[in-house]
């Protein structure tokens, strides 16, 4: 899946601005795991 995702928003950075309709659309994805990616990768930082 992570593949998945890096082939189809070429980054991380690309993965982080893409929308969680966006990421659900790729067929190994689905709306639920979209929504946990999305909210993981708007979490700060640890520091």
């Amino acid at each position: 899946k992570r593949k998945a995702l890096l082939r189809a928003f070429g980054s991380v950075h690309g993965v982080k601005a893409a929308s969680v309709e966006q990421l659900a659309a790729l067929p190994s994805i689905g709306m639920e795991l979209a929504r946990t990616i999305v909210e993981h990768l708007q979490r700060p930082a640890p520091r």
